[in-house]
Parts: structure tokens; C-alpha cells; sequence
């Protein structure tokens, strides 16, 4: 019995179930009994959940992943054919959230509502036809139940714009808080490194002797003392070194190679040194 194929031989051979296991001469790919991989046991290609009925993991990355994935549907038409993407909760939960985001933004709703409600339906096809009926009872497809059942009414569109604002409100205080608490522990030498929004810090290190930002780069006190003195200077600073690192330009924002930096700062710093 021939057991080492071409990969589309392979994927073939897997799908007309007469034997139990083969593979590519390079074990790209390969199956044993109702199971098929790509490139190993990590990442499973697809699965014969009974004789006429297969589910196929179409979550691939790589081009060559997504190849084999092209090849096991046109081979396995025959079938019914499940997709992960639309039966595994977690990307189906993931996925209408993100539409949901891109719905309450959007200048033509009718788009994004034809994506939800057929990711929605794929779904509960899927698990009315299988027996998997404690799903219904997750916090996450209750949450997409109320949601989708909620376009139903005249004022969805709206809401979820409302929705949308308080979202961003909670998110910008919630990083609010996270950067009050980073500064303060930054300053208190209790981290040495964190990124949060699009500008960065300044602390005199322990030893006095440098100039440190919140991205973990350290400048000598005296090269800082020099460049603080051009700033003031009003000198034009494109171009102008401290350290390793270039001046890109100076008006709201002080931008040295990948630093953004405000010029509250600046003076937090200049007062230390």
C-alpha cells in the first residue's frame, strides 16, 4: 500500500478515507485515521467529524498553509464542510466584535450587517446540527445574541455609535490611570520601561549621573546639560545629536530617533539637573 504522496495526492488519498494514514515525502503534510496536519501535529488541517461531514481549519497564516487548506475543500467537496473560523466560539465571538466596532463607525451599515448576520448564522448552523448545545450557554454567545438581535431595531445604528464614544471614554481613562501609575513607579526606579500613548519620560537615574527615558535609554548628565542648553538657546534643532540619536524636530513635541517628547518634560528634566 502506497503511503507517501505528492501533497495533493495526499490530501486526496485522506479524503477518499480508504486508508488510515500517509504523507508528503517531506512531512509537510500528512493523516492518521480521520485527522490531517500541515507541518506537524501543531497545527491540525482538518478533522472527519463523521462519515459525511468534515470540519477544516481555515485559520492559516502561511501561504503555503493556505494552499493546503485550497486543496483539502476542493477535495473534500463531496462533504459537508465546516469551517473553524465560523464554528470555534472564540473567533466567532472575536470577529463579530470587530465587525461590531467597524459597524459603529461605518457610512454604509448595510455591510457589516450582512458580514454579522452570516458569520451569526454559519455558527448556529453548526452547532443545531452538532452536538454541542452547552455552547448556548457561554457568557460570549449570549453577548452575541443580544447584539445581533438588537439590530433588529430601528435605532441599532445609533446606539451602537453611542456604545462606540463610551468605549473610547473608558479605554482613554483606563490608559489614564495606567500612565499616572507607570510614571509615579518610573520615577520610583520600580520600572525602567514602559510605552503607553505616543510620548515618553524623563527621571535622573539613582546615581545622578544620566539622563534615562521611559524607553530605556540612557544619555551621559553632561551631554543632557549641553543639549538642554541648545534647547534654550532657541537654536534651530533638526539635525542636532545628543548622544546616538538625532533631533528630528522641535514644536509641540521634542522627537529624537523613536522618542516623542513633551516639553513638560523638558522642563521636569532641567529643574533635576
Amino acid at each position: 500500500m502506497k503511503t507517501v504522496f505528492t501533497n495533493s495526492e495526499c490530501i486526496h488519498t485522506f479524503a477518499q478515507r480508504t486508508q488510515n494514514n500517509g504523507r508528503t515525502s517531506n512531512n509537510n503534510i500528512f493523516f492518521e485515521g480521520d485527522k490531517i496536519y500541515s507541518y506537524g501535529y501543531h497545527y491540525e488541517l482538518g478533522r472527519f467529524l463523521d462519515d459525511k461531514t468534515i470540519l477544516i481549519n481555515d485559520e492559516g497564516y502561511s501561504n503555503s498553509t493556505a494552499k493546503h487548506i485550497t486543496l483539502l475543500v476542493g477535495a473534500t467537496s463531496q462533504y459537508k464542510q465546516y469551517y473553524k473560523t465560523k464554528t470555534d466560539i472564540s473567533i466567532v465571538y472575536r470577529d463579530i466584535m470587530y465587525l461590531k466596532k467597524k459597524l459603529s463607525k461605518a457610512r454604509k451599515p448595510q455591510i457589516y450587517i450582512s458580514q454579522i448576520y452570516s458569520l451569526w448564522n454559519s455558527f448556529n448552523e453548526y452547532i443545531n446540527e452538532r452536538p454541542v448545545p452547552k455552547l448556548r450557554h457561554y457568557k460570549e454567545y449570549k453577548e452575541m445574541l443580544l447584539f445581533v438581535d438588537s439590530l433588529q431595531e430601528e435605532t441599532s445604528i445609533e446606539d451602537l455609535r453611542q456604545w462606540a464614544k463610551e468605549e473610547t471614554r473608558k479605554k482613554k481613562n483606563k490608559e489614564q490611570k495606567q500612565l499616572i501609575e507607570s510614571v509615579a513607579k518610573f520615577r520610583a526606579y520600580e520600572n525602567n520601561y514602559f510605552r503607553i500613548g505616543d510620548k515618553d519620560y524623563l527621571r535622573l537615574s539613582k546615581c545622578a549621573q544620566f539622563v534615562e527615558t521611559s524607553q530605556g535609554v540612557k544619555i551621559d548628565i553632561e551631554e543632557a546639560k549641553r543639549y538642554l542648553k541648545l534647547l534654550k538657546s532657541g537654536a534651530m534643532m533638526r539635525g542636532a545629536k545628543i548622544g546616538n540619536y538625532t533631533t528630528i524636530s522641535f514644536d509641540k513635541l521634542l522627537r529624537i530617533g523613536c522618542h516623542n517628547i513633551s516639553k513638560e518634560q523638558i522642563n521636569y528634566i532641567n529643574e533635576l539637573i
